[in-house]
Order: C-alpha cells, then sequence, then structure tokens
C-alpha cells in the first residue's frame, strides 16, 4: 500500500507535467508500490508530546520570573540573583535540546525505511513544501542533509532543535538582555506560539500517517 497524505500528493500534482510522467511511469513500470514516506512512529510522537510539556513548563517559569519592563530589569542587582537570569534555565535548554538530539537519531534510523523511487518522489513533494514553508533554521539543515538526513520527519524535528538553541542563545545574549542575561517577561510570551506551531507541524505530518 502506498503511504502517502493528500497533501502530500495535491503538492505533487503542481510538478511540472514531464516530471510528473517520468516519476509516475517509473512508478508503475518497477512492479512495486513504494513506501514514499517514513512510517507512522507512535515513539516519536509521544516524545514530541512530552517534549511540549517540558518547554511549555520552562516558558511558565520564565514568565513568572521575569520582569516585564527593562527598568524592572534594570533594577535587578546584581542579576545573577534573579530567578530568571540565564544560570537558572541552561540546564533545561541542554535538556530539551538532548531530547530532540535523541528524536533526531530516530527519526534519521526511521529514514532508511523509504526505497529508492520513494526517495525521488519524496524529494519532488519535499522541495514543494519547503518553497512553501522554508525551513527555520537553514544552516542547521544543511548540516543534517550533509549526513544523509533528508526526509521531510528529520528536518522538522531538526527545526525543533534549532528553536530551542535560538532560545538558549538569546538568553546568553548579553547585548539581547542589556547585560543582564534576564529575557523579559514578553519575551517568553512570544516563544509559546513558536513552539505550538512547529510541534504542531511535527504531530500533524506524523499523524497523517497513522495505520
Amino acid at each position: 500500500m502506498v503511504t502517502m497524505t493528500f497533501a502530500a500528493l495535491s503538492r505533487l500534482h503542481r510538478q511540472p507535467l514531464p516530471t510528473m510522467c517520468v516519476l509516475l511511469l517509473a512508478w508503475c513500470l518497477s512492479g512495486c508500490m513504494p513506501r514514499l514516506v517514513q512510517p507512522y512512529d507512535e515513539a516519536l510522537v509521544t516524545s514530541t508530546e512530552a517534549l511540549y510539556a517540558e518547554a511549555s513548563a520552562v516558558i511558565d517559569d520564565g514568565v513568572a520570573t521575569s520582569p516585564r519592563t527593562d527598568a524592572e530589569r534594570d533594577a535587578i542587582r546584581p542579576p545573577t540573583k534573579s530567578d530568571g537570569h540565564f544560570s537558572r534555565f541552561e540546564p533545561r535548554y541542554d535538556q530539551l535540546i538532548r531530547a530532540t538530539d535523541l528524536m533526531i537519531l530516530r527519526a534519521m534510523a526511521g529514514s532508511e525505511d523509504i526505497d529508492g523511487l520513494g526517495r525521488k518522489l519524496q524529494a519532488k513533494i519535499e522541495e514543494a513544501i519547503e518553497n512553501a514553508v522554508p525551513s527555520v533554521c537553514a544552516e542547521l539543515t544543511e548540516r543534517f542533509n550533509e549526513l544523509g538526513a533528508t526526509s521531510l520527519t528529520v528536518r522538522n524535528h531538526v527545526d525543533l532543535k534549532c528553536l530551542l538553541t535560538r532560545w538558549k542563545e538569546q538568553h546568553a545574549d548579553s547585548e539581547l538582555t542589556r547585560n543582564t542575561f534576564i529575557l523579559k517577561r514578553a519575551n517568553w510570551e512570544t516563544r509559546r506560539a513558536s513552539l505550538f506551531r512547529i510541534v504542531l507541524a511535527i504531530q500533524r505530518a506524523q499523524l497523517s500517517k497513522q495505520p
């Protein structure tokens, strides 16, 4: 049975006709039905949900412990005494990033389940998706591509890793935090929406393959 979502098919049909004809003819002549995407992986779904819960808790703590304005932040002396200081959150950032590394490893292992013809068709699908919704972290994605980690499932989790890495970098940015290494409450609140969007995209992609 072909493993392919309706959304993927709708993107594929917008590819140039000659390309479509060649790929689909090869598909038919091969005498077998290719697997076009990685199979559904319940462990990835569960681990992504767990990471979302933990990252949301980090955001809640950030909102609760961070000042609203620059003036409130500047009044904290020394900044290290604040529960919103980077040093309080660094271990939690690292834990979240390590969790995404484990998910990326699992996704990379699962990408081997896609056969050769499936990879060619998937490349066309992913090209359309990438044009519509570019990766949020092109440099990190490129490094994983060099390792052969080009499946959409892998790239989604690389984007999640990139998001969390940027959170850590922003909190440790002396210029952004005015040499306090404390974020303002608004910084934390904007993170909630970005986390929700990327996790929703990952879960939709996985659940669309559910048997």
